[in-house]
């Protein structure tokens, strides 16, 4: 597929050189700020009002508190759910001891070092999407988590796999890395397997590393009202 997917996020597509390429694995490098998490919140969202099913692997929050974060900005991820256009692998309730249970939307696994579990919640929801449409939305958050209870080489082993497996299967999103929590080392290693790097600083300023389109913007200014996101050049 040569065509581009549009974010749907305002201004945002400007910055992309109009979107991002089907297979596009973007590491989006952030402060530990709840406007990040909802950024990649809306990118899901837009993608579900454009009939483009999406898949979030959250490791941080359980996807009842991302969902009702969501709704404060007029996002309805739950119809998203009951339309089987987006799923989940949780990896965090069950490690942080939560009573819920697995549904057709939500896969939950035992946290950032049940990876094989991952591995398989991550490739049942590639192939329920399989014929459903060309290409699907991703977000992965976070790697950090994976790391602080890894050791980088068995997370390089797994995203090796990850990744390509995204590639192959026409995902377009973005794999999540807390800003200067790693040494550069595991920065430039993640930035070297990706197709392209994303920085989002306290101020909420947007610094473009590379793409895998041609893009003339390197620097942006991302604010969040109340419905959602402006990109602004």
């Amino acid at each position: 597929m040569n065509e581009l997917v549009p974010t749907g996020i305002k201004g945002f597509d400007a910055v992309l050189g109009g979107g991002l390429p089907p297979g596009s694995c973007i590491l989006l490098i952030t402060p530990p700020l709840v406007e990040s998490r909802l950024f990649c919140m809306e990118y899901i969202y837009q993608g579900l009002l454009a009939k483009e099913p999406g898949m979030i692997v959250s490791m941080d929050y359980s996807p009842e508190a991302l969902k009702l974060r969501a709704k404060e900005y007029g996002w309805d991820l739950d119809k998203g759910e009951e339309d089987k256009m987006l799923k989940w692998v949780d990896g965090y309730s069950l490690n942080a001891k939560k009573d819920v249970i697995c549904t057709d939307s939500i896969k939950r696994i035992g946290g950032s070092i049940a990876l094989s579990d991952l591995t398989i919640g991550m490739a049942k929801i590639q192939q329920d999407y399989a014929a459903v449409k060309g290409f699907y939305r991703f977000v992965f958050d976070s790697l950090s988590t994976l790391f602080i209870y890894n050791d980088p080489t068995t997370i390089y082993r797994f995203l090796r796999v990850a990744i390509s497996k995204l590639r192959t299967t026409n995902g377009v999103g973005f794999l999540t890395l807390g800003e200067g929590m790693h040494d550069a080392q595991i920065e430039m290693t993640l930035r070297y397997m990706m197709d392209g790097t994303i920085q989002i600083d306290d101020d909420m300023h947007m610094n473009i590393l590379n793409l895998p389109t041609p893009s003339s913007a390197k620097s942006s200014k991302l604010v969040l009202r109340n419905t959602g996101f402006t990109v602004e050049i």
